[in-house]
């Protein structure tokens, strides 16, 4: 299975030991981004992978790159152009401390100013058998929102499966920008067959409505001729956090994973494990019980490891499933 995903990259810095930026002068610095953390996890498992972006024509989109490369991703469809790259400072929270975002120079980013054109997204697509398009490209600039309509239009001439995660962000759109939004949300939704998202977007941005949650969902998955839908439901006490997955199928047919319970040493990226750990299930072809009990162990122990990408194999996962032992020897 070859796999392109098209997003953004971004440089992520955070300070050491869960300190507040206030408490530091040294940062850690990584590369990031939904589309790049999706195909990481798929890489892991040995999947053939490609990132499709834009990237700063200087030292930084250089070592961008070569993070990209790290990953076990295909950098070769990347562009080079600009000289600025979006950064996001990460004070990482501890406790019942929350973990804090600071966006820096996202709008001057290569990724939120230059056109991709016909040719480049032509040639990304090659021997191409899904896409990937993270849905906040249709919120950071019109520039992001033109090349993700592009190429979800140029993969769909082509017949290639696409599969699209919501990634809605209030804070990114104006009220009076919403309806033309939504416009372009319906137009890329048409074309896909697997989506990522929760109720807050069926209902908040598409404006769909129902009678209880799965009038909803199967609702926008009738109007959009959806075959698979998405995501995780969060449960938090004081004494515990649990995750639990969900897939909707088009037959009607939902399934739910157990509630599986965590301890969060990085929560960033965690959703982006979810989404790496359904795409394995249904490209092994697993039943679909079995995809999202993978899937949601998958972001469960994602919140374990350092890094906005998924670094466990499925290997470990099920190994991990199956005994949930301490030490693997």
């Amino acid at each position: 299975m070859k796999i392109l995903a098209f997003g953004e990259v971004m440089m992520r810095l955070n300070p050491a030991n869960f300190k507040k930026i206030t408490q530091t002068d040294q940062l850690d610095m990584s590369f990031t981004g939904t589309g790049l953390n999706i195909l990481a996890g798929l890489a892991v498992n040995g999947y053939q992978t490609s990132l499709l972006t834009a990237l700063p024509a200087n030292n930084l989109g250089r070592a961008a790159s070569a993070s990209v490369r790290k990953l076990g991703v295909n950098d070769q469809p990347l562009v080079f152009s600009g000289q600025h790259l979006g950064v996001y400072l990460l004070e990482m929270g501890y406790g019942g401390r929350p973990s804090e975002v600071t966006y820096l120079d996202r709008s001057q980013s290569a990724f939120n100013q230059v056109v991709l054109t016909d040719d480049v997204i032509n040639q990304a697509l090659v021997g191409i058998e899904m896409v990937h398009i993270c849905g906040i490209a249709l919120s950071t600039s019109i520039i992001s929102r033109q090349n993700a309509l592009r190429v979800a239009r140029l993969a769909a001439a082509k017949k290639i499966p696409l599969c699209f995660d919501f990634n809605f962000r209030a804070s990114l759109n104006t009220e009076t920008d919403r309806e033309s939004l939504r416009a372009c949300y319906h137009e890329i939704l048409s074309s896909a067959s697997i989506v990522f998202g929760s109720l807050r977007d069926l209902t908040e941005l598409l404006l769909i409505s129902g009678e209880d949650d799965q009038a909803i969902v199967q609702k926008f998955m009738n109007d959009f001729d959806i075959k698979y839908f998405g995501g995780t439901i969060r449960h938090k006490t004081v004494e515990k956090s649990e995750l639990q997955g969900y897939l909707y199928s088009g037959g009607n047919e939902v399934v739910v994973s157990d509630k599986v319970s965590y301890q969060t040493y990085d929560r960033i990226g965690t959703g982006d494990a979810y989404v790496s750990g359904i795409l394995t299930g249904l490209i092994e072809q697993w039943t679909l019980q079995d995809t999202v009990n993978f899937a949601t162990y998958n972001a469960a122990l994602a919140h374990t490891t350092y890094g906005d990408s998924p670094v466990l194999s499925k290997e470990f996962v099920l190994n991990y499933i199956k005994n949930k032992i301490d030490v693997i020897r």
